[in-house]
């Protein structure tokens, strides 16, 4: 191995004559002048010392600079990751490489090369992103929904020139929700069988948590956090206290996990916006949307589900009108569910025998005309139910009036529903 010395970083680089070490010296020398130049300009700053307006200017300029930086360095990237030189170099991947040299977390690392990775198959992004008209947080959502559905690129670039990252981001997500090539419980799927709460304590000994959770199960969690936080706002206010409202909402998740506060509201000011069409076909199409307002896309199965399970609201939509908004509430009185939990003195499912933490379930959904009676009620471990709502598998009753648990079919291969208007 030969040492290449750009400016004073060491860098390990082949010595075999390969085309890599041919094809980096007229790159260098331009990247050399280009380091020194920020340098130079960096020195004469301190000296210059611009006027607010001046500096809003020069603060344009340096983003496109990092943005012309980035298309270098994703396309660094993406020879090091297929060329597997992070080995050579002592390191397990390209992202634990690039963490090392930016001085970036592991997960930030991972995402860059994920981003890197991608543009290999979204030409029109990579050309944008090589004219510095994107920055790396734009590129890494929009080629997640591009190679889904490539035909989007072009809207997605322009989108990007005149809209926030959140707006970017939130139409990102109803493409994914909505291509032909994703399968929305997949995807769902991934996110629960992926869900996490981690705890660290940061630099000053406080103890910090992070959580990853469906959007359902997030948007319950919301709701119910956002209902105590309110109420002790309240209260704070009519004592006089004056704290950020993040400081009641961290004093209502520990009164919630300690018991000090019951759980108000859970489900009920959850709002999923679906088209009609998107609702019977089972997902949605074009700009069609199933999604839970304030969180983002949801698959149309799980909101039949949560037609089922919770209370909530759910807003027909026909493109951009309202057709019909329906407050969805399940009612299982005392007397049948006695009658239930003598019938189902186990979970249902064959086999299963299990006991404890059953929970009631609508054969036939509840949101779609599914009575609320004992022959269309049965009971089912946890385990059985989360299967039948997040992954898509049915209960039935087989020829002999016992109950069958089958899978669900392929993706594409689902039975068609009957055309039936909104409820209510």
């Amino acid at each position: 191995m030969s040492t290449a010395v750009l400016e004073g970083h060491t860098t390990q680089a082949p010595s075999d004559g390969s085309a890599g070490s041919a094809g980096s010296a007229g790159v260098a020398p331009l990247l050399v002048s280009a380091r020194r130049s920020l340098f130079s300009a960096r020195e004469r700053l301190a000296v210059d010392e611009p006027d607010g307006n001046q500096a809003i200017e020069l603060l344009a300029a340096v983003a496109d600079i990092v943005k012309i930086a980035t298309s270098v360095k994703l396309s660094l990237v993406t020879t090091v990751a297929g060329s597997g030189a992070f080995r050579g170099a002592g390191h397990r991947s390209a992202a634990s490489m690039l963490s090392a040299i930016e001085g970036i977390p592991q997960g930030a690392a991972n995402s860059t090369v994920g981003t890197a990775n991608r543009l290999g198959a979204c030409p029109e992004v990579d050309d944008a992103m090589r004219r510095g008209e994107l920055s790396e947080a734009q590129a890494k959502v929009i080629t997640e929904a591009a190679v889904l559905d490539p035909g989007r690129q072009h809207e997605l670039v322009e989108a990007a020139a005149t809209s926030s990252l959140t707006e970017l981001a939130d139409r990102c997500r109803q493409i994914k929700a909505s291509s032909a090539k994703s399968d929305p419980m997949a995807a769902y799927r991934r996110i629960h069988q992926a869900r996490s709460v981690t705890s660290w304590t940061d630099e000053e000994g406080a103890f910090c948590l992070k959580g990853r959770f469906t959007p359902d199960v997030g948007a319950t969690l919301a709701a119910s956090l956002e209902a105590v936080t309110n109420q002790l706002f309240e209260e704070a206010r009519q004592s006089g206290s004056k704290d950020p409202l993040a400081a009641y909402r961290a004093d209502a998740l520990a009164g919630l996990i300690g018991g000090e506060r019951d759980p108000v509201h859970s489900g009920v000011d959850i709002h999923v916006i679906v088209d009609h069409q998107a609702l019977l076909r089972g997902h949605p199409e074009g700009d069609e949307r199933s999604e839970i307002e304030g969180v983002g896309p949801i698959p149309v199965p799980r909101v039949r589900d949560l037609m089922t399970d919770a209370g909530l609201r759910v807003i027909f939509a026909h493109g951009t009108e309202i057709s019909k908004v329906f407050h969805f509430k399940r009612t299982i009185n005392a007397v049948l569910a006695t009658a239930l939990g003598h019938r189902d003195r186990t979970c249902v499912v064959p086999g299963c025998g299990a006991t404890r933490f059953l929970e009631i379930d609508h054969v036939h959904p509840f949101a779609e005309g599914g009575p609320t009676t004992l022959s269309n009620l049965a009971r089912l471990c946890s385990w059985h139910h989360r299967l039948k709502s997040n992954d898509g598998w049915t209960l039935t009753h087989d020829d002999n009036g016992g109950w069958r648990f089958d899978p669900p079919p392929p993706f594409g291969e689902e039975p068609e529903l009957v055309a039936t208007p909104p409820p209510g």
